[in-house]
């Protein structure tokens, strides 16, 4: 017998621990509700375990997401992990504790709309790590890419590349035509239709020579030009590898969404989460509207409705504290009467 009563008070130890705990977490009064219906004491509990959801997810993704993802330390890693934890802890604490019309609601569901968007976006980069880093990987390729397409683009504009194409275009024209018209001369086909090399075939090919030895000229500006644009390209594609930083947040948060509207199995995935995420936030908000009132709350609606009326009987004309003077006058009179000095024979 003994050890069954043993068995029992340390269960309703248990209880009075756990519901003080829950007190805690909700801001309720511990001995009003300690004495109040098991109703009462059941959605103070409840109240303070749907509170631990959302509080254990982001302490646990905070964490992954500084660790693992964001390559931060142990120690920032667990500060990361608590701190999150403790905002959200404040935030589902004030939405508990606060009792307000529509736009309170309103405003506890757009409250819970944004944790629970923040939330399974973290959540996401720990669980598909391996996706968002092979994206990552695209990502960084074409960020290369195009810095050395704008690198190549501006290399060409400042150094006039375009025309010195156009150019040697024009020069290796004129030089075919040149060779055509020697030829022809030489053969007597045109021009003087001599044959042989007459002194006009020597004019002409004079003229060739001049042409070829601006072609080949221009032909090394423009190879050399190449030379310094392939070094510059080169140079801004090392560049660009060397600060991509693969594990800042807003990079990962892109190739989250890059994945999510590519591919429809991501795209499934992420939404199945965030509604999974969204349940877990507004469940503290749902539970507080939808459950309906115990004896604990009419009982705290109930003091604050007699200490309405006790502020309404002391403003009302006629109560003890209405007229300030008659009441300063009838203290000041025992003031005096405990300040005389009295004797039992006087």
């Amino acid at each position: 017998m003994k050890n069954y009563l043993l068995i029992i008070v340390d269960y309703l130890n248990k209880i009075i621990l756990m519901l003080k705990i829950a007190c805690f977490f909700t801001g309720d009064n511990f001995y009003l509700i300690s004495n109040d219906t098991p109703s009462s004491k059941k959605k103070i509990t409840a109240l303070a375990l749907a509170m631990l959801v959302p509080i254990l997810l982001w302490v646990f993704n905070g964490f992954l997401l500084s660790y693992l993802i964001l390559q931060a330390g142990l120690i920032y890693s667990i500060v990361t992990a608590l701190v999150c934890g403790l905002l959200i802890f404040l935030i589902e604490k004030l939405i508990i504790m606060a009792n307000g019309n529509g736009w309170l609601n309103t405003f506890r569901i757009f409250i819970g709309f944004i944790i629970a968007a923040l939330g399974s976006i973290v959540m996401d980069e720990v669980i598909f790590k391996d996706d968002i880093d092979a994206m990552i990987q695209i990502l960084k390729k074409e960020s290369v890419l195009q810095a050395q397409k704008l690198e190549e683009k501006e290399f060409k504009h400042n150094n006039n590349y375009e025309k010195k194409e156009k150019e040697i275009i024009n020069l290796t024209s004129s030089y075919n035509e040149a060779v055509i018209s020697v030829v022809a001369e030489a053969d007597g086909t045109t021009g003087s239709k001599k044959r042989g090399v007459g002194d006009i075939t020597k004019l002409k090919e004079k003229s060739k020579n001049v042409i070829r030895k601006d072609l080949v000229t221009s032909s090394q500006i423009l190879k050399d030009l190449d030379k310094q644009k392939n070094i510059a390209i080169f140079e801004v594609g090392q560049k660009v590898q060397k600060s991509f930083n693969e594990h800042a947040l807003l990079i990962r948060i892109k190739a989250l969404f890059s994945l999510v509207v590519s591919d429809i199995y991501m795209a499934s995935a992420y939404v199945l989460f965030t509604l999974l995420l969204f349940f877990f936030e507004f469940l503290v908000v749902i539970l507080k509207i939808t459950w309906k009132k115990t004896n604990y709350e009419r009982k705290l609606e109930m003091f604050e409705q007699i200490g309405e009326e006790r502020i309404r009987y002391l403003l009302r004309k006629g109560s003890p504290v209405y007229d300030l003077g008659t009441n300063l006058r009838q203290l000041d009179n025992a003031q005096n009467s405990l300040n005389r000095k009295s004797s039992l024979f006087k």
